[in-house]
C-alpha cells in the first residue's frame, strides 16, 4: 500500500512538472557569442520580476552593461533554482555565483570605489537580505492572506485539481524549508518583527545618501533595490511595504532612483507582459 501511494504521488508529481514546464513555454535559445542568456521568472503585473534574486542579477547586468537576453519561464538550473545563466556554452547557477563568474569573465567590478570596510558592509547587507529577510518574504507569500494570490500567479493556468495538488506539495516543501532555516519556528508577529529590524538596519546605513555608500551605486545597491522592489511594489499590501512607506521611506526613494537609472523601460516590460 505504501509503495502504491508513493508510485501515485510520483506519477502526479511528474505530470505536474511537465505541465509547469509547458506553461513556461521553454525552447532552445541560441544567443550571440559573448551574450549572456538569463533564465528567470516572467515579469508580473506589478514588477519586472517577482523574484529578488532574478531582479538583482538582471540589475547587475544592466549596471555593468553586459550584453544579455532574457529567457523567461520555469526552466530551473541543475541546482533546481532560478535565476541561472548560459554563456558561451557554460551553465552557471545561483545569482551570486553568476555575478562572480561574470565579474571575472567581463572584468567588471561595481565596488571599485569602495574601501575594504565598505565592501564588507555591502557584503553583510546582501547576506542579511538574502539569507534572513528573504525567508520573512517567503512566509508572507505562502502562509498569509496573500497565499491564494501566490497560488494563482504560479499555477493559475493548471487544471484545478492539479493546481491545488501542486500548490499543496509546494507549500509543504516551503514549510519544511522555513522550519529548517529556523524562520518557520517563529510565530507571525515574531517573523514580521525580524523583517522590520532588517529593513530599518539597512535604512539606517543608507541614511540620506543617494546610494548606500554615496553618489555612486555598488553591487549591494543592486541587491537592496531588488528586495525593496519585490517586497514593496510586488507585495503592496505586505507588512514590508508598510514599513517602507512609513518608517523606511528612504528605501523606497532608493528603489525609485535605481529604477529610473537602470530601468527606463520598466513600464514597457510590464505592459508587454500584460498583452501576452
Amino acid at each position: 500500500m505504501q509503495f502504491l501511494a508513493f508510485f501515485v504521488i510520483s506519477a502526479i508529481t511528474c505530470l505536474i512538472y511537465s505541465l509547469v514546464k509547458a506553461k513556461g513555454k521553454e525552447r532552445k535559445r541560441f544567443t550571440k557569442p559573448e551574450t549572456v542568456l538569463l533564465h528567470q521568472v516572467s515579469p508580473t503585473d506589478l514588477s519586472v520580476s517577482g523574484s529578488p534574486f532574478c531582479l538583482k542579477l538582471e540589475t547587475f547586468l544592466r549596471m555593468t552593461k553586459i550584453p544579455y537576453e532574457n529567457e523567461y519561464g520555469m526552466k530551473f538550473s541543475k541546482k533546481g533554482k532560478v535565476p541561472w545563466i548560459e554563456f558561451n556554452g557554460q551553465e552557471i547557477a545561483d545569482s551570486n555565483f553568476c555575478i562572480r563568474f561574470l565579474m571575472k569573465e567581463f572584468r567588471v567590478d561595481l565596488d571599485t570605489h569602495l574601501n575594504c570596510t565598505e565592501r564588507a558592509i555591502g557584503h553583510s547587507i546582501r547576506t542579511m537580505l538574502e539569507e534572513n529577510f528573504y525567508w520573512t518574504m517567503s512566509h508572507y507569500c505562502w502562509f498569509s492572506d496573500y497565499a491564494a494570490e501566490m497560488r494563482e500567479k504560479l499555477l493559475g493556468q493548471l487544471f484545478p485539481p492539479l493546481k491545488y495538488l501542486a500548490y499543496f506539495m509546494l507549500k509543504r516543501k516551503v514549510k519544511n524549508y522555513l522550519w529548517s532555516h529556523g524562520m518557520g519556528r517563529h510565530n507571525e508577529q515574531e517573523i514580521y518583527g525580524i523583517a522590520e529590524r532588517d529593513l530599518l538596519a539597512v535604512s539606517e546605513i543608507l541614511g540620506q545618501k543617494k546610494f548606500l555608500f554615496g553618489d555612486k551605486p555598488c553591487l549591494a545597491d543592486a541587491g537592496l533595490f531588488a528586495f525593496t522592489a519585490c517586497s514593496a511594489w510586488e507585495l503592496p499590501a505586505s507588512p514590508f511595504a508598510k514599513i517602507i512607506r512609513t518608517k523606511a521611506t528612504n528605501l523606497g526613494e532608493h528603489a525609485q532612483r535605481m529604477k529610473e537609472l537602470y530601468y527606463p523601460d520598466w513600464d514597457r516590460i510590464i505592459s508587454k507582459k500584460k498583452q501576452i
